[in-house]
């Protein structure tokens, strides 16, 4: 029988939970402020450039992993723990191969991804950056690891390490030596050295003193459950890169870097359901494996969740919606305003983005289902997209198109989900406390975005508008949360026990 590694109360998954989103928020921030330094820097051509090759190496990156960063955590609540080294070693050799073969494509394969997106100093950027996928594939599926042995502390000072040092090496070469984006590039493949050492190092740090036996599950078992999570995650990558694709392809590199900044979720809304999914995933790995009743052991378990993250994410997807233009200058300086447009779409898939259902049917072997629905979407948003384009000639009709069609794409997925719980549809949201987060909300920020675009827009500087209106917002929605009885005290108290 496996060891229950991953048992736990309610408490210490909240505090696993908030170790992991407190890791992400690090690397987001060390992302915010690379991006902040060189938009600045470069040129809007050269930062374009520079996003570019991140959005190759991110777009194949998914295709390459072949969902197996997902396979720690659904494997190793299933085995001994006394295997759990045989097991990390054989998913981390996989990765060995397939960062090889990335890196190879992608030194290759330069010059005609660089015509594709009609960017010809995109090739030589690519073949720079074709060092990284070798060094950083490896270091995939650290967090499964550690949310399946409870040692999310160790994320955090993964995260704090290798982001500070990509940080310094990405951007100190521009701001003292006036360098260009090849620098930039060069520098994070330095970086991506440590990142490798660190994350080897993390990997095996829950299990150095447990047994090294051989693991029942074989590379044929292991590729048999991440093999569909490929597909589904493939026809997820295509649907990600399409609306950057056309963006890039029909409006410029100039456009594209507009559309780069502004055109993401809200980052809290990943680092939260993130952190969620990495500690829950073995969870439902171990109840999939048990043959529980879902209804009975498993709904009350996602209502927790879906209340605890929706008090967490709506207030804040709702602020940004009034204030887009306002976060986008204050993060990228006034030559980005436009990039508030983007930003404000996007925003509108995170109120549907709090629940965990890709975790959910992953781990309870609803893989193909969830394929099925990636792949009709895509093609139906590559259609769609391309005709915006014929038809409207804009990259905000792009935008809005993708922010339609995800939201048909997860209304699908959580369709299933109810049918799993065999319950309908509106019992796996919690209504009622959605109602009383968005309504007063949306009361308060009207009229706050109101008076300061009447009475101080103008004199203010755009920082002292950010800090000053989401201070005021805080507070109120804070005092109307003591009288509303929405209870954050229950979801701050885990974190501040002992570890």
């Amino acid at each position: 029988m496996p060891i229950r590694v991953m048992s736990g109360s309610a408490t210490n998954n909240t505090r696993q939970a908030a170790w992991i989103a407190l890791a992400s928020f690090f690397s987001f921030g060390f992302t915010v402020v690379s991006s902040m330094i060189l938009s600045r820097y470069f040129t809007k051509a050269d930062y374009g450039t520079y996003m570019q090759v991140q959005y190759v190496y991110h777009t194949l990156l998914m295709v390459f992993t072949l969902g197996l960063p997902k396979a720690f955590s659904y494997f190793l609540p299933r085995v001994e723990l006394s295997q759990a080294k045989s097991l990390i070693r054989k998913i981390t050799n996989l990765f060995f191969l397939l960062g090889g073969v990335f890196s190879i494509l992608l030194f290759v394969g330069a010059t005609l991804i660089a015509g594709w997106m009609k960017n010809p100093d995109l090739a030589n950027g690519l073949r720079v950056f074709s060092i990284v996928p070798i060094l950083m594939l490896p270091t995939m599926g650290l967090e499964g690891i550690l949310a399946t042995y409870k040692k999310t502390f160790f994320m955090v000072i993964y995260t704090i390490i290798t982001r500070s040092v990509m940080l310094i090496c990405v951007s100190v070469p521009v701001i003292f030596w006036n360098g260009g984006y090849i620098d930039s590039i060069i520098g994070f493949g330095v970086a991506s050295v440590v990142a490798f050492a660190s994350a080897l190092y993390f990997k095996y740090y829950p299990v150095r003193n447990e047994k090294n036996e051989v693991c029942i599950v074989g590379y044929r078992e292991i590729l048999k459950f991440s093999l569909p999570l490929l597909f589904a995650s493939l026809w997820g990558v295509c649907i990600q890169s399409a609306d950057q694709f056309f963006i890039s392809r029909f409006f410029g590199n100039e456009v594209f870097a507009e559309f780069s900044n502004g055109s993401m979720e809200l980052p809290f809304v990943g680092m939260i359901t993130g952190a969620c999914a990495a500690v829950l995933s073995p969870i439902f790995s171990r109840l999939s494996y048990e043959k529980v009743d879902f209804k009975k052991e498993v709904l009350p378990l996602w209502l927790s969740v879906f209340e605890k993250t929706s008090k967490l994410i709506y207030p804040l997807v709702l602020y940004c919606l009034f204030f887009s233009d306002i976060v986008m200058v204050v993060l990228y300086g006034g030559q980005y305003e436009n990039s508030g447009m983007y930003f404000r779409l996007k925003l509108f898939v995170n109120f549907f983005t709090v629940v965990l259902y890709a975790p959910f049917l992953i781990n309870t072997n609803r893989v193909r289902f969830y394929q099925n629905v990636q792949m009709y979407g895509f093609f139906a948003l590559v259609v769609l997209e391309y005709f915006s384009i014929l038809i409207f000639n804009s990259p905000y009709v792009v935008t809005i198109i993708s922010v339609i069609c995800k939201i048909g794409r997860i209304l699908c997925l959580l369709f299933e989900v109810a049918r799993i719980f065999r319950v309908k549809f509106h019992q796996i949201f919690p209504v009622k406390l959605i109602v009383k987060i968005i309504v007063p909300s949306l009361f308060i920020l009207m009229v706050l975005r109101f008076l300061i675009d009447s009475y101080f827009s103008i004199m203010t500087s755009p920082l002292v508008i950010f800090v000053t209106s989401l201070a005021t917002y805080a507070t109120l929605f804070y005092l109307y949360s003591i009288v509303a009885h929405l209870d954050y005290q229950s979801i701050i108290k885990p974190l501040f026990k002992r570890i």
